[in-house]
């Protein structure tokens, strides 16, 4: 199989499963599927189901427990009030280191990426912005297109730190799930991916950190109204 084919099956049994889910077609707490059952039943690769029960558990869907089976943990009348101090204190020292870092990412990106490194990141603001407006999951993107701005750094220590980031970034969109909140990332994606295009270091590195503040902020404002 090629590896284009195997993201289509990817992402489109991801987006299945979080449709059944958010429309609590399988209800809270309700054991999934073995991923064997599950492949058999699509007809795809254990590999691909594995995958797609991570992506669910990172964003908080489900819950893989050892020896007893896959559960759906997502509940959308679950508040903050659940989550722990802990918790919040990273999500904010997240947000804050990010300020540090991603701005100039952005601005190396929009110095040093190559054309063909542009129009991925072009192509993939544009495809958010679609999977938004048709209520598709964008979790998954989002996280790319992030990870393209520090690939076109051309910096091995940016993708170095980047990438040790990935489970926190994960636990912070698993969390932080305000209405409005991916129009907003829509919105400076695009702002970002443009300016990137146009080589403008300053707006790329303007909008970058406006983007990653609009989230900090989010999260402060999340944490002052948790009972602890």
């Amino acid at each position: 199989m090629s590896k284009s084919q195997y993201q289509i099956q990817y992402h489109k049994l991801l987006d299945d499963l979080t449709k059944k889910i958010e429309t609590e077609q399988w209800d809270i707490g309700s054991k999934l599927p073995t991923i064997n059952d599950l492949a058999t039943e699509h007809n795809v690769a254990t590999s691909t189901i594995r995958e797609v029960y991570r992506s669910l558990e990172s964003k908080g869907y489900i819950s893989i427990q050892q020896g007893r089976g896959t559960f759906v943990s997502y509940d959308r009348s679950m508040q903050f009030t659940n989550v722990s101090r802990s918790t919040f204190i990273r999500l904010i020292q997240l947000s804050e280191f990010r300020v540090m870092i991603e701005p100039t990412f952005a601005a190396l990106a929009a110095r040093e990426a190559y054309q063909d490194e542009i129009d991925l990141l072009v192509e993939s603001a544009t495809r958010m912005k679609k999977m938004a407006q048709n209520n598709q999951p964008t979790f998954e993107e989002d996280l790319n297109f992030h990870r393209l701005i520090v690939k076109a750094t051309h910096n091995e220590y940016s993708l170095k730190v980047y990438e040790e980031l990935q489970e926190e970034l994960k636990l912070m969109r698993a969390h932080i799930k305000k209405r409005g909140m991916i129009e907003k990332a829509v919105h400076y994606h695009e702002l970002i991916a443009q300016s990137i295009a146009n080589r403008d270091t300053e707006r790329a590195k303007m909008y970058m950190e406006s983007h990653i503040k609009n989230n900090s902020d989010l999260a402060m404002y999340e944490l002052s109204e948790v009972d602890f």
